[in-house]
């Protein structure tokens, strides 16, 4: 399911350690020049082919 949330609720959820995943979907170099603090990179290619996710399927992640 993918919903959207508000600047408000990501900073509510990373302080509950709600969110099992936090991922940047944009090149290496993109995220290597400008990330969100705690975010890893996982660029739409692997994403898209599952690499790098969490085996918990319930789990919430957040892609930007």
């Amino acid at each position: 399911m993918v919903k959207t949330m508000t600047i408000k609720q990501l900073q509510e959820a990373l302080q509950q350690n709600a969110i099992k995943g936090f991922y940047d979907n944009r090149s290496l170099a993109s995220y290597e020049k400008l990330h969100i603090k705690g975010s890893t990179s996982l660029p739409v290619p692997d994403a898209a082919a599952g690499k790098g996710l969490p085996a918990d399927k319930a789990a919430m992640l957040v892609f930007y």
